[in-house]
């Protein structure tokens, strides 16, 4: 079997066990539950201190991933997860799920090691190729997850506390399959195989990148990471997709964070709630790799304002009908559209980049100015403001009916300045 096929099958088994976490569709009903937190609680003193870690720690982990050449942000990326799990099962403080909070914010920091390792270490011939698997097998754990926690809670065979042993047991396999993961001789920023800038140092440091010194290393990569940045960002094209990348990651994730809240608001006069959370995840995960599959071959770029608009539309109703069902329906839709959106963006980026070598540093920059921006929108609208649940939903559809907008009048003027330049140039 070629190495490149074996590398790639190795890491997509992890994505798989990584991404089986049956108990995340009912988190919120675990803690209220189990735990007797209060939904305030949730909305103002928990899931914040998840939202600001992974911002935090995700500037230091996008630095240090590729100067420790990914296997160990990896590895520490299976060791958060099993962190985070045995603090839910075995603590019940609040303190005790705040520290849970910060190392679930470790964990989803650590992906970006999961999905950049794969670029220093096959060819870049193979990039497209071996993206969508990695992609496919995330997706194929949510899906799997959201399945067999629907079924486990709705026929009884286990409570939301025994879902979280699933979840600690794959966050283990996942951790030591992750230890089979061939080690990176060559970082693509760090340890280079070939100097690509002239250093004054001995020039014995360049025989190898191992040899070379820790400061060599340091402006060399930086360097390098300038370089790249500025050839992406110079481009206007990348600019406007990378902008809407990142506002659509900040409000999507914003919504998602907080709808388990939501739907306990909806069913809080019901003796005996109705509980779809999994099946609601698991459609939106199998219909939204449709959307992403379907995104990579559109070229519209008026698209996104349109998903945009029904996603705001889908926000508004899932908050306005005071009911479960709509509001499953609403989720889904929402999050069918931002798969679309956001592969219909990185396909757009991709197509602009001249290296390809600096795929993964450009949506690295990305996926950290859309956490910043869904950080202040927990701290302006949940802590400072502190807007009742269905307030802040009401605001977050508002949100995207804005950059719908926005994305449309781009649009309008871009169709515009473009027949005006036909128009001189006959």
């Amino acid at each position: 079997m070629l190495n490149w096929i074996k590398v790639t099958l190795i890491l997509c088994l992890f994505g798989l066990l990584r991404e089986i976490r049956p108990s995340e569709p009912f988190v919120s009903d675990f803690l209220v539950e189990w735990r007797n937190i209060t939904n305030e609680q949730l909305q103002r003193e928990i899931y914040p201190v998840g939202t600001y870690s992974y911002l935090a720690q995700l500037v230091l982990v996008f630095l240090i991933t590729d100067f420790l050449r990914f296997k160990p942000v990896i590895i520490l990326s299976g060791l958060s997860g099993i962190t985070v799990y045995c603090i839910l099962l075995w603590t019940s403080s609040i303190k005790w799920l705040q520290a849970s909070q910060f190392f679930y914010g470790m964990y989803m920091a650590t992906e970006v090691a999961y999905y950049t390792y794969i670029y220093a270490k096959v060819d870049p011939k193979k990039y497209p190729l071996v993206t969508s698997c990695t992609r496919i097998a995330s997706l194929t754990g949510r899906f799997l997850s959201g399945v067999s926690s629907q079924l486990l809670i709705h026929f009884k065979f286990m409570d939301y506390r025994e879902l979280n042993y699933i979840t600690l047991t794959a966050q283990i396999l996942a951790t030591f399959w992750a230890l089979w993961l061939p080690p990176v001789k060559y970082g693509i920023y760090f340890h280079r195989r070939i100097s690509t800038i002239n250093i004054p140092v001995d020039k014995s440091s360049y025989k190898n990148s191992e040899k070379r010194t820790f400061t060599s290393n340091l402006i060399e990569a930086s360097s390098l990471i300038l370089k790249h940045s500025k050839a992406a960002y110079s481009r206007p094209k990348v600019i406007a997709w990378s902008a809407l990348y990142a506002v659509a990651l900040a409000l999507f994730v914003q919504a998602q964070t907080y709808i388990q809240i939501l739907w306990r608001y909806i069913q809080k006069e019901q003796s005996n709630p109705v509980l779809y959370n999994g099946a609601a995840e698991a459609a939106t995960t199998l219909l939204g790799a449709g959307a992403a599959y379907i995104a990579s071959y559109d070229r519209q770029s008026f698209s996104p304002a349109l998903s945009s608009a029904i996603q705001g539309i889908a926000l508004f109703l899932t908050t306005y009908i005071s009911n479960v069902f709509v509001s499953y329906a609403g989720y889904v839709v929402m999050g069918v559209m931002f798969h679309y959106i956001i592969t219909l963006a990185s396909a757009k980026i991709a197509s602009q980049l001249i290296d390809d070598s600096c795929f993964g540093l450009i949506f690295g920059i990305n996926t950290l100015l859309g956490v910043a921006l869904q950080s202040l929108l927990t701290y302006i609208l949940l802590q400072n403001l502190e807007f009742h649940i269905t307030t802040h939903y009401y605001i977050v559809s508002g949100l995207f009916i804005t950059l719908a907008t926005c994305w449309l009048v781009g649009w309008i003027l871009h169709i515009a300045h473009n027949k005006k330049q036909n128009v001189n140039s006959n």
